[in-house]
């Protein structure tokens, strides 16, 4: 099987993973519609929508959906952070998580003047989200640890949802500023889009695991 192939099979798996894993999160929001993930419903199925027209409209005028995925990131990592902020109890991981969340819109402003919004994607301000997010996540993986919260961790959503988040982002972002600055083979640019539907499939994976197996806070 070619890698053409294999890169359109694992296409069409990812994105139907992402609307599975919408499904999933409205069947079981019972579990957690009184946390700060009760919007993740709307991120999901925005999510599955953007790849949809995304896939759609590079179709039909190929290459120019930029925008589509500049405006996502700006929303995903705000929501995360907001997410983070309210699960974590510690103040001190509260204000530095509200730090990292200026310092991605601050990036995102000076991404502004590098890159056009609508037709470029905006490399700057995805590789600091990134690594905010990160951060976040190792936060509220210290904060777990030295709780009582980690003797019921894998009960917990958002322990699933952050693996999927880290395993995703961890595995990404290299490969995110490889195709932008470094790949100009067709072939190495299929093998990286292969390995980031790969992660995609994971993160989706584990949230969808999340859904179900979860119990309600």
């Amino acid at each position: 099987m070619g890698v053409d192939i294999i890169n359109s099979v694992l296409n069409t798996a990812a994105v139907s993973l992402e609307g599975i894993a919408a499904l999933t999160s409205v069947l079981f929001y019972s579990k957690y519609k009184h946390t700060a993930l009760r919007f993740f419903p709307i991120i999901l199925i925005y999510v599955f929508i953007n790849e949809i027209v995304a896939g759609y409209v590079f179709q039909i005028i190929g290459g120019k959906i930029s925008i589509l995925y500049n405006i996502y990131n700006i929303i995903f990592f705000l929501f995360f952070y907001y997410v983070f902020w309210n699960f974590v109890k510690n103040n001190k991981y509260r204000k530095l998580i509200s730090i990292g969340a200026v310092l991605f819109l601050i990036s995102c402003f000076i991404s502004l003047f590098y890159n056009s919004f609508l037709t470029q994607p905006q490399i700057f301000s995805y590789v600091v989200g990134s690594c905010v997010l990160i951060f976040c996540i190792i936060l509220y993986y210290i904060e777990i640890l030295s709780t009582s919260r980690i003797l019921l961790i894998n009960k917990d959503l958002l322990f699933w949802i952050s693996i999927g988040l880290l395993l995703f982002y961890v595995g990404y972002l290299p490969i995110k500023i490889t195709r932008y600055y470094f790949t100009s083979q067709e072939n190495i640019f299929i093998t990286l889009q292969i390995v980031h539907r790969i992660l995609i499939i994971i993160m989706n994976s584990c949230f969808i695991f999340g859904f179900i197996w979860t119990r309600r806070r």
